[in-house]
């Protein structure tokens, strides 16, 4: 192939307004020249790892020298930022690079070049490329050049900085010893909170949500209606737990508010369990007519209904005295979930600082970092995440059995380790109605908890996408490694 040299002088791309512009470099004229408009990228995602394909067009002849010279560049959003506006130039590291001769017109003869960039992550829309002197040079004139393009197609900023994950804490008041050696032992809040104050901060949490379009104006009325009404306050007396019930209205699992102010329910409040292995709450069915029963432990009174509103869609799931170690991940999911989805409305209760707000905010760094199926979305599976090799929780302290690989490990071990059972169970109506809203299929006929259903979370996630995530890991203050 006869080499073309160019008279005119590289042409500046304009860069896109996403991308703030890098400081400016000697352009060379005389040599190849890519063809940055007409980057290509092919994204590979496995069950281990993630990367993009970026093939760069030449109109000369090139031979590649040191790819080491070869620089890629994102922008991320800084989850450090107090707005979460600001972004960061994130480095996507090169794992190879080849130059390919391509035959065009089917001649037999190459006459086109194509450089093909595999990254170590899914690429940016937007993002750049940069050759530094030496990473290639031009055969005809043995020149080496200095110049950028564009990888044109690739991820939003969202979806590029879950890319870019794992996410390692950088305030580590927001969790607990039992992960973090740097962080403190918070106790449970267990201070009643008065029923006026509760109820000035559902109405104001609930006006948010109406705000956002999350809840029509009507919704958010009834909602409160409920919550004063005398039959709520029979079945549920503690306002604080009252309010976590009706603050699911707008949630995937609003239908927990009327599993509980059901004619099968006897009563949801603060007592002591008298089982020390009740981690929060607990659900019994009575033997004589199956009527339920719900208990928070009392260290819990004061937390904000947010969190407590998370377990609420929990203990739903349990509507018989027969729940095994899937029963219990899966409740455990599905509320971890409502808690991002809350979350969305107003993190500030994220930031309490108590044991209980804590203890979930581990969960949802967990669940953060998890996510294999619809990656670069959240999920609960392996995810093939930067450093995954660290698990979920980087900088954690050492476990038994190696780190948490993903949010359903982390469940998984420690229910085991408390002495649950692995099996399938019955499931039930409120099952049913999470699941079809929350994957957007129909349930099986005769549903169990089982482990297929935590794959069908992981595989159609239609409520915590890439954006709410990146929410969280700024309201948790979770840095890119």
């Amino acid at each position: 192939m006869q080499s073309r040299k160019s008279s005119r002088p590289l042409r500046q791309t304009s860069v896109p307004s996403m991308i703030e512009p890098l400081e400016k470099r000697e352009m060379l004229a005389d040599s190849s020249v890519v063809a940055g408009a007409k980057v290509k990228s092919r994204n590979i995602v496995t069950d281990n790892l993630s990367r993009t394909v970026l093939t760069v067009p030449f109109t000369g002849d090139i031979n590649l020298a040191d790819v080491s010279k070869i620089r890629v560049f994102g922008y991320a959003l800084n989850t450090l930022s107090n707005s979460l506006t600001a972004q960061r130039k994130v480095t996507v590291h090169v794992i190879n690079a080849v130059v390919l001769n391509v035959d065009v017109t089917g001649d037999g003869v190459a006459d086109k070049q194509l450089m093909e960039i595999t990254t170590d992550r899914l690429m940016r829309k937007g993002g750049q490329i940069w050759f530094y002197p030496g990473a290639y040079t031009d055969t005809a004139s043995n020149t080496n050049v200095e110049h950028r393009t564009f990888a044109v197609k690739g991820l939003t900023k969202e979806r590029f900085t879950m890319a870019s994950r794992a996410f390692i804490p950088t305030n580590l008041n927001r969790f607990t010893s039992d992960i973090f050696a740097g962080s403190g032992s918070p106790t449970g809040n267990g201070t009643d909170v008065p029923e006026a104050t509760v109820t000035a901060n559902l109405d104001a949490f609930l006006q948010k949500k109406v705000v956002a379009g999350t809840i029509s104006q009507a919704r958010k009325d009834a909602a409160m209606t409920t919550y004063n009404s005398s039959a709520a306050k029979a079945r549920i007396p503690v306002a604080n737990l009252r309010a976590a019930v009706l603050s699911l209205t707008g949630t995937f699992a609003e239908a927990a508010i009327t599993n509980f102010l059901g004619p099968n329910y006897l009563i949801v409040t603060f007592l002591d369990p008298g089982d020390a292995s009740v981690e929060v709450a607990k659900t019994t069915a009575r033997d004589s007519d199956g009527k339920l029963r719900t208990i928070f432990r009392p260290e819990f009174d004061g937390e904000p209904f947010q969190v407590l509103s998370a377990w609420v869609a929990h203990e739903a799931l349990h509507q018989d005295n027969d729940f095994k170690l899937q029963e219990e991940v899966i409740a455990n999911t599905f509320g971890t979930f409502v808690n991002m989805q809350q979350a969305q409305t107003d993190p500030q209760y994220l930031r309490a600082g108590s044991r209980l707000v804590n203890k979930e905010n581990e969960k949802m760094l967990a669940l953060v970092n998890s996510g294999r199926t619809q990656f670069p979305f959240p999920g609960v599976l392996i995810a093939p995440m930067l450093k995954k090799d660290q698990g979920v929780f980087i900088g954690g302290k050492a476990v038994t059995g190696g780190v948490y690989t993903s949010y359903s490990d982390f469940l998984r071990r420690n229910y085991i380790a408390r002495g649950s059972v692995s099996g399938n169970t019955a499931g039930n109506a409120i099952l049913n109605d999470y699941y079809a809203k929350f994957t957007g299929l129909t349930p099986a006929a005769n549903m169990q908890f089982s482990d297929q259903i935590m794959t069908d979370i992981d595989n159609f996630n239609n409520f915590i996408g890439p954006r709410e995530a990146v929410r969280v890991a700024n309201a948790l203050k979770l840095g890119l490694s």
